[in-house]
């Protein structure tokens, strides 16, 4: 047992399931959302329901995003320090994809001139959404066992970040181009117009895996995705996230529970707000720490 405890601070763009957050008092600092000229905190003054639901009622209007401020890393910083925590985890998005970690470092460096007694260790996850949930699931999992130093544990999510999976497929590509994030997708323009792109984030760029002509088959495609990636199951953690699509949310689970014979939890929560404002109503996703 370690004599410190780890305190687990996670930015809002791996959108962690909030009964998962409750358990393992993991704070989450959030992202900012713009709807024109309304402005709204991720999970605290808009739900991913009601998100995108405006996106379905206005879908000439692009939200945009922008990271958590140095000021709001600082206020997460001080609650668990006035908790007694002295010893601090921060993962965020990926870097291409945001300015997340950078925000989070410049408060880190402010809060230890004033508390010297502190730790914090900034881990950028090298993905977002549901890969990003998983790792500080597993995280979370780790800390909460209690056998590892803060060092230790370091270099146990930097082991294990390699092997994180994020795949995804979104119904159309206009979110992602409106937002400069279709990357490797671009492959995929013009092939067809009801293509259904199954992708996965690599270093926080997106990589086509294939275009697909029905939805069903992109969700097959994405379990038999996951499957591949999945050499041992035991200690694995699973997320499924989507955006207003529950019922084929549940057939990914119930697909892969029965081709990996896996009986964990797979854990299932929306796509945030700040990677579905370029994914898009109706995206969907699998995320995978492998064992």
């Amino acid at each position: 047992m370690q004599s410190r405890k780890i305190a687990q601070i996670v930015d809002s763009a791996g959108s962690i399931p909030r009964d998962v957050l409750e358990k393992y008092q993991i704070s989450e600092v959030a992202f900012h959302i713009h709807f024109g000229d309304h402005q709204y905190r991720e999970n605290i003054s808009i739900s991913s329901q009601e998100f995108y639901e405006h996106m379905q009622r206005q879908k000439n209007l692009f939200p945009k995003t922008s990271i958590p401020g140095t000021a709001e890393w600082l206020h997460a910083f001080e609650q668990k320090y006035e908790n007694g925590f002295r010893d601090f985890i921060v993962t965020t998005i990926a870097k291409p994809l945001s300015a997340s970690v950078q925000s989070a470092s410049i408060a880190a460096d402010e809060f230890k001139i004033l508390h010297p007694d502190i730790d914090i260790r900034i881990i950028e996850s090298n993905t977002c959404a549901c890969g990003q949930a998983a790792l500080e699931i597993k995280i979370a999992e780790l800390i909460h066992q209690d056998e590892l130093s803060l060092e230790d544990l370091v270099g146990k999510i930097e082991k294990i970040k390699p092997q994180v999976v994020s795949l995804f497929s979104v119904n159309e590509l206009t979110y992602m181009k409106a937002g400069g994030r279709i990357g490797g997708a671009t492959a995929f323009v013009g092939k067809m117009i009801n293509i259904k792109p199954v992708c996965e984030f690599i270093n926080g760029v997106v990589h086509p895996i294939r275009p697909v002509r029905s939805r069903h088959k992109a969700l097959q495609t994405l379990v038999n995705e996951a499957v591949k990636r999945m050499a041992r199951i035991q200690d694995a953690v699973i997320c499924v996230q989507h955006a207003l699509c529950q019922e084929d949310a549940e057939f990914l689970i119930q697909q892969l529970r029965e081709k990996l014979n896996y009986s964990r939890p797979i854990y299932e929560s929306p796509v945030g707000a700040v990677i579905g404002s370029h994914s898009g109503p109706t995206a969907i996703g699998i995320g995978i720490v492998p064992d």
